[in-house]
């Protein structure tokens, strides 16, 4: 009854907050999202826009209503609602990292009601694989702040595993116990190996520990989502696990794996833009990073051969730059159609 009650009263937050949000529009608003997000998505219109800017809105008051209910339930509230509210797709995926001693990394972006999410698969592999989640703790990012204390709110399978200097060694150390690993990779307050990876059409820094921890404990990789639905409803997707072929060169074969993981996520983000909490600055992102060009892999390389002088000064990193992008596009005819067969269906996509 208690918990019947917080649910209707949850509901009547959700309907409030979308009325509040059209009041509390602004022009200037919009028109800052507007000159962002079209960076990534030119053809959007204005209308389009407008539409997008108010989903992003509802999606991100909806994702801290829902983080705050969550964190007040107890232990049993919190098993039946994950019950009641969060479906799986892909759950054979699930069954099998249960019946399999192997490791696994789950990925995901910061999307939907990730934090549910992360519940869903603790409630669902928890008592035969701990999920340790690798982030970065509240003394370095606030919004990370309540995640533990919520993810050890079912009680058991779950572990923080905080990103400071002893991270990789602790990461490493569960992998090879054969647990989970959770990753969220779009965090591009970059520090440490820097990768530049394509992303929406440009080359944009990416992290490359998520590719590093799966080749050296040879990890399953496994991207997935928790995508909203209509009220209280989510659906944590799970892909197949991501499907590679080293070259046995462990520096290409994290670049191409970091190109692979974030090819996946960007079909995602192209679906539903709104459930993207990063959606906002994705100009700030991709303002200024190279373009990628449209013609031949080899003609668009040998123009940037062709530029490294005036590039390098500017850029001082840059060949090293060039040497990862030459290492990710020597192994991409081959892998790109395994890499095609990861790609969901878009059922809406936003060019």
């Amino acid at each position: 009854m208690i918990s019947a009650i917080r649910e209707a009263l949850l509901r009547q937050r959700i309907a409030l907050a979308r009325l509040q949000l059209v009041s509390q529009d602004t022009p200037s608003a919009l028109a800052q999202f507007t000159q962002s997000v079209r960076i990534a998505f030119p053809a959007l219109s204005d209308r389009e826009t407008g539409s997008l800017y108010a989903r992003y809105r509802l999606s991100m008051r909806k994702f801290g209503l829902l983080k705050n209910h969550l964190s007040a339930l107890d232990e049993g509230q919190l098993s039946r609602f994950l019950d009641r509210h969060v479906d799986v797709e892909g759950q054979e995926h699930l069954d099998a990292v249960k019946a399999d001693k192997a490791p696994v990394i789950f990925v995901t972006p910061h999307y939907g009601n990730f934090p549910a999410g992360c519940l869903k698969l603790i409630k669902e592999i928890g008592r035969t694989k701990t999920i340790n989640a690798f982030y970065n703790p509240p003394s370095k990012n606030r919004s990370s702040e309540g995640f533990e204390e919520l993810f050890h709110g079912l009680g058991y399978g779950f572990n923080a595993l905080f990103n400071d200097e002893t991270a990789v060694l602790k990461a490493l150390r569960v992998l090879k116990r054969g647990e989970a690993l959770t990753m969220m990779p779009d965090v591009f307050d970059i520090s440490g190996h820097v990768l530049y990876v394509p992303f929406f059409g440009r080359l944009i820094p990416a992290m490359a520990g998520t590719a590093l921890f799966a080749l050296k404990s040879r990890a399953t990789i496994i991207v997935g989502y928790n995508c909203p639905g209509e009220g209280l409803k989510s659906t944590l997707k799970l892909g197949k696990p991501l499907v590679f072929e080293r070259s046995g060169k462990l520096d290409e074969d994290i670049a191409a794996l970091t190109a692979a993981i974030f090819r996946e996520l960007e079909a995602q983000i192209r679906q539903s833009p709104e459930h993207w909490i990063y959606l906002r600055g994705i100009g700030d992102l991709l303002g200024g990073r190279l373009i990628l060009g449209t013609g031949q892999t080899d003609d668009w390389l040998a123009a940037l051969d062709a530029a490294t002088s005036q590039i390098d000064a500017m850029l001082p990193d840059w060949p090293d730059a060039l040497r990862e992008i030459k290492a990710m596009h020597s192994t991409e005819n081959r892998r790109r159609s395994a890499a095609s067969q990861l790609l969901p269906t878009p059922h809406k996509a936003y060019s």
